[in-house]
C-alpha cells in the first residue's frame, strides 16, 4: 500500500494531534466573516491542523523533497502552468526546509511552529501542519476500527482493522485526539513568492489522547461508590 501511494507525488499520509478543526462550510463561512482578509464565500473551505512529532514531520519533508518538488520542477520545465515552479523558486522552498525555521515565511508552506499556547498541551509536537478542506464541502470524518466492540453495530463488519464513517463507531473527534489525513499538495506563486499548500477532504480518527479542552471523561464507577 505504501509503494502505491508513493506513485502519486502529490499525496502523502501523516497523523498527529488534531487542533482547531472547522468541520463544516457553515462554520468556515462564519469564521471568514471575522478574518482580517475575508474571502468570497465560494473560496472559503473548512480546515484543521495536525500537531506532528518528528517522525511524521520527517515523512512529510522526505516526500516533499524527493517526490513532490522534483515533479513540480519537471512540470515547470515542460511549460505547465499549474503545479509548476522554476528551479530558483524550488530552491527557496528547499532552503526554508533545510533551515527548519517555520516562522521564516515566505516562501509559503503549510508547516508552521506549534502555537505558543499549545506547546504545553502537545509537548511532543515539533510542528503544526495547516490543512485546508475543499471549498464548498464539509470535511468527512472517519475512524479506524480494530475490533467489533468499537462499532455501534458489531455485526456490520467482519474484518479488522478498517476505516469506516465515524458515526458508525463509538469514537468522536475532538481537539487533542490523534487523527490522520492523506494530504494533497499543490504548488503556487503568491505575491511573487513560491510555496505549496496541503489539503484533505477526510480526517480519520486513530486513537484517543488527552483533550486540548482540558475536560476529562466521567468516571461512573467512582461516582457510584457511595450510592
Amino acid at each position: 500500500r505504501e509503494s502505491i501511494m508513493a506513485l502519486n507525488p502529490q499525496t502523502v499520509t501523516i497523523y498527529g494531534r488534531l487542533s482547531w478543526p472547522v468541520w463544516t462550510m457553515a462554520q468556515a463561512i462564519e469564521r471568514n466573516k471575522t478574518s482580517q482578509y475575508p474571502k468570497a464565500d465560494d473560496r472559503v473551505a473548512p480546515s484543521f491542523n495536525l500537531f506532528v512529532e518528528e517522525d511524521q514531520l520527517d515523512k512529510l519533508l522526505k516526500h516533499v523533497e524527493t517526490e513532490f518538488l522534483p515533479w513540480v520542477e519537471a512540470r515547470g520545465k515542460a511549460g505547465e502552468k499549474r503545479n509548476a515552479l522554476s528551479a530558483r523558486e524550488i530552491k527557496k522552498i528547499k532552503d526554508l526546509i533545510a533551515s527548519k525555521d517555520w516562522e521564516d515565511q515566505p516562501p509559503f508552506i503549510p508547516i508552521k511552529p506549534v502555537p505558543e499556547k499549545s506547546v504545553e498541551l502537545a509537548p511532543e509536537a515539533v510542528a503544526s501542519i495547516s490543512i485546508n478542506g475543499q471549498a464548498g464541502r464539509d470535511l468527512i470524518q472517519k475512524a479506524i476500527v480494530r475490533s467489533e466492540d468499537q462499532l455501534v453495530d458489531p455485526s456490520s463488519r467482519s474484518t479488522f482493522p478498517g476505516v469506516v464513517p465515524i458515526e458508525e463507531t463509538t469514537f468522536s473527534m475532538y481537539g487533542g485526539c490523534v487523527a490522520a489525513a492523506t494530504l494533497n499538495l499543490y504548488s503556487f506563486v503568491a505575491a511573487g513568492s513560491p510555496g505549496f499548500s496541503a489539503s484533505a477532504n477526510t480526517v480519520v480518527f486513530r486513537e484517543d489522547a488527552e483533550s486540548f479542552s482540558g475536560s476529562v471523561a466521567v468516571d461512573e464507577d467512582d461516582m457510584l461508590l457511595d450510592d
